[in-house]
């Protein structure tokens, strides 16, 4: 009976852990706008211009395709195939 609730207590433990990665997305996107401003400041563009604007907007579109590479390089890849052969 210990034994079970031991592995119990392990596999809730477990469970958390995969949720607390989930994170929350406002979160997440507020930390991303805040370090986006910040690099575009870094690299001496002014806030409120169009050079800032295009800063930002170059930075988004380069997370967006690093984390569709993400998605797409992750987890099992499935895939079958159809031969036809003619046998002599």
């Amino acid at each position: 009976m210990s034994k079970r609730i031991v592995q119990t207590a392990v596999l809730l433990g477990l469970l958390t852990g995969l949720t607390a990665c989930a994170g929350d997305p406002a979160a997440e996107q507020a930390r991303n706008d805040a370090k986006d401003n910040q690099d575009c400041v870094d690299m001496g563009f002014k806030p409120d211009t169009e050079p800032y604007g295009n800063c930002r907007l170059k930075l988004k579109q380069i997370r967006a395709q690093h984390d569709a590479d993400a998605e797409r390089n992750s987890g099992p890849n499935f895939s079958f195939g159809v031969g036809v052969s003619k046998g002599f």
